[in-house]
């Protein structure tokens, strides 16, 4: 399943940029839970990512939690911003324009539909599973 889900991340806009050369700030945007996604299930590369490069540091926000620079935690490390499903949530653009407003450099990963291309350098994995994650991870480290 790895293999697949890599297949798909290859087409990254900017990638030229990628891998990370150092731990990263990750900030994940955290849309709510349906039906299809409950609480249980995991989401996001924050994990997979500290598993590879242990001094990942993460922050993540959901609906009306997001500070006015989302990116203020990343103290001269690379930002990774992590969505998923970016077009069906104003709250969700409005912080990623406020995170590369700050920091024009970012990384957006989109763990999901990607209808939205945002950045010099999107990663998009056109699906949430754990695979994706690890297979956008493997693409930002350079470890594939």
């Amino acid at each position: 399943p790895l293999d697949g889900a890599l297949r798909v991340v290859t087409g990254a806009a900017g990638a030229d940029a990628l891998p990370l050369r150092r731990p990263a700030h990750v900030v994940e945007f955290a849309p709510p839970h349906n039906m299809a996604i409950g609480e249980e299930t995991p989401w996001g590369i924050g994990t997979p990512l500290t598993d590879l490069v242990p001094d990942t540091t993460v922050a993540r926000y959901a609906e009306g939690e997001a500070p006015a620079d989302p990116t203020a935690g990343a103290a001269g490390r690379p930002v990774v911003l992590v969505v998923r499903d970016l077009h069906r949530h104003d709250w969700m653009r409005a912080a990623v324009s406020r995170g590369l407003a700050a920091r024009p450099d970012a990384v957006v990963v989109e763990l999901g539909v990607p209808e939205l291309v945002t950045g010099a350098v999107h990663v998009a994995t056109h699906g949430a599973t754990r695979a994706a994650a690890r297979a956008a991870v493997e693409l930002l480290t350079g470890a594939r």
